[in-house]
């Protein structure tokens, strides 16, 4: 699986329709934005695509509220810096960070098709069998063990935010 870093979902039909709003602007003058794939306490997550790579990323864009909270300025911050540092099979790599014309904080990742493990829970009749269980573990702990190595403690680790995603010979 990948690990991603969408924040917790709490959001509302405010925050979804600002941002759906979105889909079809640029964000720093080179990703367009195509589609939400989240929404959480801190921002949106979206489908962009890079204009001249015609690459599809993800995208996360910092609520405006928190652009004057220094603390999650600097969490975010944080965030892309690991991000961007932390190299493994199993995690969603950075590729870029900054911060828009109207003010706006974002970080640009790997985007990664697959489905959330809670859908997969979700959708389960009972638990997993146990080897596709400690399948999907092992590569959990894989990626928490690089992370370990680079002082990096990852701070919303759920299945929400765990993709499974094909792979050679597996589906997990």
């Amino acid at each position: 699986p990948a690990m991603s870093s969408i924040p917790p979902s709490d959001s509302n039909a405010s925050a979804e329709s600002d941002a759906a709003s979105r889909i079809g602007s640029t964000v720093a003058d080179r990703y367009i934005i195509e589609g939400v794939l989240g929404e959480g306490g801190m921002g949106a997550v979206y489908l962009v695509q890079h204009k001249s790579l015609r690459k599809k990323l993800a995208l996360k864009l910092l609520h405006p509220e928190y652009v004057r909270n220094p603390t999650v300025l600097a969490r975010f911050e944080r965030e892309a810096v690991a991000a961007a540092h932390l190299s493994h099979p199993n995690v969603a790599s950075a590729s870029d960070f900054g911060r828009t014309d109207d003010g706006h904080f974002f970080l640009v990742l790997e985007y990664i098709e697959g489905r959330e493990l809670r859908e997969v829970l979700t959708q389960a009749q009972g638990p997993l069998p146990l080897a596709r269980a400690l399948f999907i573990t092992r590569q959990i702990l894989a990626a928490l063990v690089r992370a370990n190595e680079l002082g990096i403690v990852h701070r919303d680790l759920k299945p929400e935010n765990i993709m499974l995603v094909k792979g050679e010979g597996h589906s997990d």
